[in-house]
């Protein structure tokens, strides 16, 4: 389980880094413990999500940076199985051009 939560960890911090447009670009970590789960997040100051993209974002070979070579649309839909998977839920706050803040339940 906890190969699986630094699997999950590494994919957010790790598109916080590689999409990350800002000359001083930020990462905050947190959690909240609610009585059956973690709520932790991931938040940054990168370029954003539009709204429509929300939930396409998490599907399979889903790219919202169609220009971007490196994007494989993999990433966050492993994820979005690795919390599921144990009975979580993920999703994304996004505002285009100020930052994206991924939640996700991992069960206690």
């Amino acid at each position: 389980m906890r190969s699986k939560l630094h699997q999950v960890f590494q994919n957010l911090i790790g598109n916080a880094i590689k999409y990350n447009n800002k000359t001083q670009g930020e990462i905050k970590i947190g959690v909240k413990e609610t009585d059956t789960f973690y709520e932790f997040y991931v938040k940054d100051n990168g370029p954003g999500i539009e709204e429509k993209d929300n939930e396409r974002i998490f599907k399979l070979f889903e790219v919202v940076d169609e220009g971007n070579a490196g994007s494989t649309g993999i990433g966050l839909n492993i994820l979005k199985y690795l919390v599921e998977s144990q009975g979580g839920k993920v999703w994304v706050a996004s505002f285009p051009g100020e930052g994206s803040c991924f939640w996700f339940q991992w069960r206690k």
